[in-house]
């Protein structure tokens, strides 16, 4: 009988632990208010976020349909824009723009845009991203934004924002 309590508390343990690593590992997702002074609106707190990132301070790459639109003047970008969800696949290629990249913006035109995944293992050539940013024009979830981020590196923090177009 004292075997199997132990048994029994041992698997509990276990259980325990991998349930809270796996939650451990999940993406820090911050919501970006509308006056952004340094503030969020999410379950996790930020006291700070990549301001010249966000806010074309940074050297950029533009994609739209799944092309290179535009690259901005001056140093190596550190941020691709992308303008559609259907630019994904020119990510898994390695390019030597990617190198120095800390931040991938996605425009999400709708909630339906949610549907299909993107998968950060896919990418090649970040070694340098630190932020995905979602600029939404619809009203998102944050339990949305978590299925459609997926297998991104625990290390990489998450920022949206929702537009409402009047």
């Amino acid at each position: 009988m004292n075997a199997t309590l132990a048994s029994v508390i041992m698997v509990c343990t276990l259980l325990v632990v991998f349930a809270s690593n796996s939650f451990a590992q999940e993406n820090r997702i911050y919501q970006l208010s509308d006056n952004t002074n340094n503030q969020s609106v999410s379950r996790s707190s930020v006291t700070s976020y990549p301001e010249d990132l966000l806010y074309d301070l940074a050297p950029s790459v533009y994609i739209a349909n799944n092309q290179i639109v535009e690259v901005t003047d001056g140093q190596a970008p550190k941020v691709i824009k992308l303008k559609d969800i259907n630019s994904f696949n020119i990510l898994s290629t390695r390019n030597d723009l990617f190198k120095r990249v800390e931040m991938i913006t996605i425009n999400i035109q709708s909630a339906s845009d949610l549907a299909r995944p993107f998968n950060v293992d896919n990418i090649r050539g970040f070694g340098s991203l630190k932020y995905i940013y979602l600029k939404c024009e619809a009203s998102v979830s944050e339990a949305q934004i978590r299925n459609f981020i997926q297998q991104a590196d625990p290390e990489i923090s998450i920022f949206y924002k929702i537009f409402n177009r009047s």
